[in-house]
């Protein structure tokens, strides 16, 4: 590849490992909404793993609009360790089997892929800027980084859609289709008194 393109794959990168980490953060928070008020939400080990859920979650959300403002790799000397003891504790989490909920366990796996996402990218980040190729001059293309850019959130977003779909928020969220609709009753008929046939003034 030529260095023509090498400032449009930097941005790209750049925008693939906040688009991740964004994403790893809402799930890490969803589960925090699984283990502090979901069920056995009283244990202590639930409450500790709420809380590392909620930190993690805040800590990425921070870092990728950080990140993003900067449109560079902030804070790269911690990131990358943070971000591989994250997917290490999703790891141990899976493997333990501590989880006693199928919906902990889908948003685990969907925060580990959407951080290892966000490590892969970072860690190549890293690597240009420690060999001066990074493409740091010169203008990124516009179409490319465009096309990119929605490739990206495409890609993440098919690994975290699951992830929140599982958490707690996601299984109480009332569907699409259902939304200004009015409870139904019984008889198959809404709430509405002027609909009942069986309602008198």
């Amino acid at each position: 590849m030529d260095r023509v393109n090498h400032p449009t794959l930097r941005a790209a990168i750049v925008l693939y490992v906040y688009f991740a980490a964004m994403a790893a953060g809402m799930v890490e928070l969803s589960l925090a909404a699984g283990y502090l008020a979901g069920a056995g939400s009283a244990a202590i080990g639930m409450v500790v793993a709420g809380g590392a859920a909620l930190t993690a979650g805040l800590a990425f959300m921070a870092w990728s609009l950080w990140g993003l403002h900067r449109n560079s790799l902030v804070l790269a000397r911690y990131a990358l360790p943070v971000l591989a003891t994250a997917a290490a504790a999703h790891v141990a989490v899976l493997a333990a089997g501590v989880t006693s909920q199928r919906s902990l366990d889908v948003s685990h796996f969907a925060a580990l892929g959407l951080t290892l996402m966000a490590l892969a990218g970072a860690g190549w980040l890293r690597r240009q800027h420690k060999t001066n190729d990074g493409g740091a001059h010169g203008q990124p293309r516009t179409g490319r980084l465009l096309a990119a850019a929605f490739g990206a959130a495409v890609v993440v977003a098919s690994v975290a859609t699951p992830g929140l779909a599982a958490s707690m928020a996601g299984q109480y969220a009332v569907p699409h289709g259902e939304h200004g609709q009015a409870p139904v009753g019984e008889n198959g008929q809404g709430s509405n008194p002027a609909l009942d046939p069986g309602h008198h003034h």
